[in-house]
């Protein structure tokens, strides 16, 4: 293919209007609100039993604001909004769509039936959605090439951040309000709803935050045109390089269906089978995740960005192939064992591996992808990860255990052939696409 849509889609040095610094103050703001997302994406999982008997709600219900309607909404929003990244100012649709999510997050506090809550939800999930294209634009249009995956990896590991503060912040301020309810304005309602009211509107104010750095010149020669930049452009992008670009996309879905149907399933397993109290699964998981996650993130970029600078340029596609090879195997072993010490161990080291990869490899998707089309494919990658993450892993994990081994006391099992189908899947998806990665990086 000739023009733009083949046109390399990074360069090696900073643009015009950044430097280091600036390119840091950057990367920091970001991570603000990747953190503020997860905390107002996730905050709503403490209190779903008070929700619950407040609403008159049942789990299937709960089940969709949680999980496939809001992966599927949030998903197809973000391929919306990727288009709108690669044409329009970055930094507005940032502020704008951390002002939906704010209110609406708070808004759910007040719902007073399904449907409204539900609305909340998907308004929450609309609003997310702009978080991960638009931010993963500005930085491959700030950062280098061989710079670009530390700070991805930091998003990823801001994200953790937020899904542990969540869980802090959600319990305690339940405790707090449930013994010193709120006044003013907020007096009278339930405890659960003063939580989301209080950790929803603090973001209205962090959107300003995304007039504090300077919009990136973005890396094209020549500015990209309308055809160039349409969907058709797009989706021909995709259709030229099929192994390439769905091997890395599915690759790292496939790898999100391992992940999530384990994290998903885990402390049930624990307390079902392994007789383990709620707060010390709670405790357990919520160290795992925040240990494994920032470790491995912030190790995993460096790691990955001295390697590139010094000639091994699919490092991140070598270590995501190795750990979904090597990890499902030793998870599997702590699962078989029913040792709650093993699988916190397991656990902590398959987000310290295969949990830390994605930011890597969506930084491989940037570097490759066209100028003009990086925010639609960020959101593609969103998109493919929720919903085979969040929808389809514990989905299969359920299955497996009703409808094949058919004991709920066999939930162990499930987990073990979830691990050992999805984990080598993944890495023969994404070691498919590595030649054609390598070819494209020379363009």
């Amino acid at each position: 293919m000739d023009g733009p849509a083949d046109a390399p889609a990074q360069t090696s040095h900073w643009p015009d209007n950044y430097g280091p610094a600036s390119a840091w103050w950057t990367v920091f703001i970001l991570m603000i609100f990747q953190i503020v997302s997860m905390i107002d994406r996730q905050v709503i999982s403490v209190l779903i039993p008070e929700m619950r008997a407040d609403l008159g709600l049942n789990d299937f219900q709960i089940s969709l604001v949680q999980g496939l309607s809001f992966a599927l909404f949030y998903g197809l929003m973000g391929l919306v909004i990727g288009g709108l990244v690669d044409r329009y100012s970055r930094r507005a649709i940032m502020f704008t769509g951390i002002v939906v999510w704010s209110l609406a997050a708070a808004g759910t506090g007040l719902a007073r039936s399904y449907s409204q809550l539900f609305a909340g939800r998907l308004l929450v999930g609309a609003g997310e959605a702009a978080v991960s294209p638009a931010g993963q634009s500005l930085l491959a249009s700030i950062f280098p090439r061989h710079r670009l995956t530390t700070p991805i990896a930091c998003l990823s590991v801001s994200g953790v951040i937020g899904i542990s503060l969540s869980y802090a912040l959600g319990g305690n301020l339940l405790a707090l309000f449930s013994a010193e309810p709120l006044s003013g304005p907020f007096a009278g309602l339930a405890p659960w709803r003063q939580v989301l009211v209080v950790t929803g509107l603090p973001g209205v104010a962090v959107a300003f935050l995304a007039f504090a750095f300077r919009e990136p010149k973005r890396r094209s020669q020549p500015p990209p045109d309308r055809q160039a930049a349409s969907w058709g452009a797009f989706f021909r992008h995709i259709g030229a390089h099929p192994r390439l670009m769905l091997g890395l996309i599915l690759g790292s879905a496939v790898m999100a269906v391992a992940i999530q149907g384990t994290m998903v399933w885990t402390p049930t397993y624990a307390r079902r089978v392994l007789g383990v109290s709620a707060a010390e699964v709670g405790t357990m998981m919520s160290v795992a995740v925040a240990l494994g996650g920032i470790v491995g993130g912030l190790s995993l970029g460096v790691l990955i960005d001295h390697r590139f600078a010094r000639g091994t340029r699919d490092m991140a596609l070598r270590l995501l192939c190795g750990f979904c090879i090597a990890i499902p195997p030793v998870l599997a072993a702590a699962f078989a064992a029913g040792n709650f010490a093993l699988l916190f161990g397991a656990i902590t080291l398959m987000m310290m591996t295969m949990g830390s990869s994605y930011g890597p490899t969506m930084a491989a998707v940037q570097m490759i992808a066209p100028i003009e089309m990086r925010g639609r494919f960020a959101a593609l990658m969103v998109l493919a990860s929720n919903l085979c993450g969040y929808a389809l892993g514990p989905m299969l994990i359920g299955f497996l255990t009703d409808y094949v081994y058919g004991d709920p006391m066999k939930l162990g099992w499930a987990i073990i052939t979830g691990l050992l189908t999805a984990g080598p899947l993944a890495a023969w998806m994404v070691w498919s696409a590595r030649g054609d990665f390598l070819r494209h990086l020379d363009r």
